[in-house]
């Protein structure tokens, strides 16, 4: 099980269509009011974090209403990667209405439809044709009902397209272990590709806080390297960041035996790490030493990709 879930993952990464569109802003036909605090805007979809949601503010179960992505001048798209319901947790997925059915729309006035799958993972879909476009419009024309609330939601939509990016494409993930998926979701290593701060890898060493865990990139084919680049630990807040371990050194060892030790700050910005080049089909980063966190034993990591 834990192998085709891996598969899936690497299938549906933005790996397969190489380089995410950054927005440059976001609208909706509606919004729900913000509750106790916590806001359900339309920005919340483009925000890296899937635990935060967009919900509609129909009467209803909120047919014909949509959210429109502008992007940074006309761009190519290829395809949409959508995080459909609400993805806070696993129980708020299942009480909350998911999209069924979706109209997309594109700057030039054309229009493809889509049946989204009802299942807690994100989901690809792939239009017929390139379109260049300048903003990507997502309709609802029908939803998958929740058990309690009647409201549909969208937690992330990420705009593809198949230009090279700098980011070295994987075609499998490998991990010493991996925590086991819980109300929040998986923390397969795949998780470190998708884009999302809130999405990550987690060892499951319970007696141990990490020190001597790895994550291994398998690129399929020899690759030169020699930047890695690295969300630390659990990247979603600074109090979650706190609350867990994070990576302050490791080893990288490459397909040919060789190695290089690498310094990692303890940091939830992005950093970057350089090392002298290696060609390479595969790299295992192993952690040779972690800092604790305040609440739990576990080293996590958000993102992850290398680069030349």
């Amino acid at each position: 099980m834990r192998l085709v879930a891996l598969l899936l993952a690497v299938l549906a990464s933005p790996a397969a269509f190489a380089r995410v569109l950054e927005p440059a802003g976001t609208a909706a036909s509606s919004t729900e009011a913000p509750d106790q605090g916590v806001s359900y805007d339309v920005k919340n979809i483009v925000d890296g974090k899937a635990g935060t949601v967009w919900v509609e503010g129909e009467e209803g179960s909120g047919l014909g209403s949509w959210v429109r992505i502008d992007l940074k001048g006309q761009q190519t798209v290829d395809a949409i990667r959508i995080w459909n319901g609400n993805w806070y947790t696993w129980d708020f997925w299942k009480r909350h209405n998911r999209a069924k059915e979706i109209e997309v729309e594109f700057s030039d006035g054309s229009k493809e439809h889509f049946t989204l799958a009802d299942e807690f993972k994100p989901e690809v879909i792939k239009l017929s044709k390139p379109v260049k476009t300048t903003f990507v419009k997502l309709k609802i024309k029908s939803v998958y009902n929740g058990t309690t609330f009647n409201d549909t939601c969208l937690s992330e939509v990420q705009v593809l397209n198949s230009e090279p990016d700098e980011n070295i494409p994987v075609v499998r993930y490998n991990a010493s272990s991996i925590y086991p998926a819980d109300n929040d979701g998986t923390y397969e290593p795949a998780n470190v590709a998708d884009g999302l701060l809130d999405s990550m890898w987690c060892e499951n060493d319970k007696d141990g806080d990490g020190t001597g865990e790895w994550l291994e990139f398998d690129f399929g084919r020899p690759t030169e390297v020699s930047r890695l680049v690295l969300r630390n630990g659990n990247a979603y807040s600074f109090k979650m960041f706190m609350k867990g371990n994070r990576a302050k050194a490791a080893t990288l060892t490459f397909s040919d035996g060789s190695t290089e030790q690498v310094a990692i700050k303890p940091s939830m910005v992005e950093q970057v790490v350089s090392f002298p080049p290696h060609t390479t089909r595969t790299v295992r980063v192993t952690f040779t030493e972690v800092s604790r966190g305040t609440e739990y034993n576990d080293l996590c990591i958000s993102e992850a990709y290398f680069r030349k």
